[in-house]
């Protein structure tokens, strides 16, 4: 089974949820033995999230609706509590709690960066999986293999590992976690400045000041990386080599952009065209779920 996490679970979940009802009518439409096993993100301004920066009013109410509207597929909601910055007294915070509290059935997943977190975590809710992030930023194969002997679900690599011949060496491939379209640059080396950042922001209520120049890039720039992974290597030498678990970025991409990546991972070629077609006309009824 190829497992996919999916961007954004607030502002993706008419996409993410039609998606997976549409493979439940025209299963034939996927490509096979795929499923969306979890949708990622955090609701806004919780100050224990991490990797993008959101703010907004979450009421407890529609937070378990759109919870419900995920396990009740058998989704997965995962939550990017990934804040590398965040002390002891971070950990009390009411709404991070409140999230986890709504989410707590031994359905769901929190994404850790933070060792006080992680331990608080394990300690109070310990009925959420957890996944070692990429925001940690190991960028060595050593690194990984030192993360992954950890009390880790999955371990997300960092993408500078994709394609190479260590990552392929690897023993533990089933717990790897790998990201197939990273929007950021091949070897970014100002990802660590924009994790902290944005970790700032979310302690500090602003929007963040890191000013990434990737944002403007396009679907089809991404694929000329040499981090990016096709759907012909997630179909042939990835699954072949054990590796189950793929990540799909895009919290930050524009509409067009996050449908094409969904239908290119998602969709076999035949019915690509329809499927996106359907997509880009009615993307504000599904941006509006």
């Amino acid at each position: 089974m190829i497992n996919y996490y999916m961007p954004d679970f607030i502002g993706n979940a008419g996409a993410i949820c039609f998606f997976a009802d549409l493979q439940k009518e025209r299963p034939h439409w996927f490509y096979d033995d795929v499923k969306i096993s979890a949708a990622y993100g955090s609701f806004g301004s919780c100050i224990w999230n991490g990797g993008r920066t959101f703010f907004d009013k979450n009421e407890a109410t529609e937070m378990e609706r759109l919870i419900e509207e995920y396990n009740k597929r058998d989704i997965a909601v995962r939550f990017t509590f990934t804040n590398p910055l965040l002390e002891e007294k971070h950990v009390y915070d009411t709404f991070g709690n409140l999230c986890l509290q709504l989410t707590n059935n031994g359905k769901n997943e929190v994404i850790v960066n933070s060792p006080i977190l992680e331990d608080y975590i394990r300690a109070n809710y310990p009925n959420f999986k957890l996944i070692s992030s990429t925001t940690k930023c190991i960028k060595t194969i050593e690194g990984l293999k030192e993360e992954l002997k950890k009390d880790y679900y999955l371990v997300v690599a960092d993408s500078a590992l994709n394609n190479t011949d260590e990552l392929f060496a690897l023993e533990d491939r089933g717990r790897v976690e790998l990201i197939v379209n990273h929007g950021c640059v091949d070897d970014c080396p100002r990802r660590v400045t924009h994790y902290e950042e944005i970790g700032r922001s979310a302690l500090s209520f602003r929007t963040s000041r890191f000013v990434c120049p990737n944002l403007g890039m396009t679907f089809e720039d991404m694929q000329k990386r040499k981090n990016f992974i096709t759907i012909d290597m997630i179909q042939g030498k990835y699954t072949e080599a054990g590796f189950r678990h793929f990540k799909l970025d895009g919290r930050s991409f524009n509409p067009k952009k996050k449908i094409q990546n969904f239908v290119y991972y998602l969709i076999k070629p035949e019915y690509k065209e329809r499927v996106q077609e359907y997509l880009c006309r009615h993307i504000y009824q599904i941006e509006s779920f």
